[in-house]
């Protein structure tokens, strides 16, 4: 389960983040994740969840996750589609592509709570 590394590195930049901004709590993470990227959103999730219970910056956070379709080129014609679905260029009908996005894992938004 690379899931809780993961879950685990995210928090700890948001923690900086938190610190650098004097923040009391973080209310909600944002998280793209990709088609292709290999992460298990349920278990992400899940691992998120066990992780705010035992840190009170985390305690009332919301994680909400974005997902990121594979996006993929022809490497006969050049078209570019996305789905991970589609195994044939939709225009040539050729079955040689390459992956051109939707591996990501990003923290796209992190909302915090700061006083003043």
């Amino acid at each position: 389960m690379h899931e809780t590394s993961l879950v685990l590195a995210m928090c700890s930049q948001i923690e900086e983040m938190a610190r650098a901004q004097k923040a009391q709590e973080v209310l909600s993470i944002t998280v793209r994740i990709g088609e292709v990227a290999g992460v298990e959103e349920e278990i992400f999730a899940f691992a998120f969840e066990v992780y705010k219970k035992e840190n009170p910056l985390f305690k009332k956070s919301e994680l909400k996750i974005e997902k990121i379709p594979a996006r993929k080129k022809c490497l006969a014609c050049g078209e570019e589609f996305q789905g991970l679905s589609l195994k044939k260029c939709p225009r040539c009908g050729k079955e040689q592509f390459s992956y051109t996005g939707g591996d990501e894992l990003q923290i796209a938004k992190v909302e915090l709570m700061v006083e003043d």
